[in-house]
């Protein structure tokens, strides 16, 4: 599966339990976790989805994402 397809199925389960729930999907903040990745990845994939809040677990990587 591609990084866009995974996204997908996630945004698809994540409105799928908001209207079990009744919520609104937009209430629902994604935080995509970029710990194993570069930042040309996250700029080439990510940023291109629409994803704009990353997880790190460290600072200086963070700072280049």
């Amino acid at each position: 599966m591609s990084v866009e397809e995974n996204f997908r199925t996630v945004e698809d389960r994540i409105a799928a339990a908001c209207r079990r729930a009744g919520r609104d999907p937009s209430e629902v903040l994604i935080v995509v976790v970029t710990k194993t990745v570069d930042a040309a990845f996250v700029r080439d994939k990510l940023l291109p989805l629409g994803i704009r809040h990353l997880g790190e677990n460290r600072i200086s990587p963070a700072a280049k994402k």
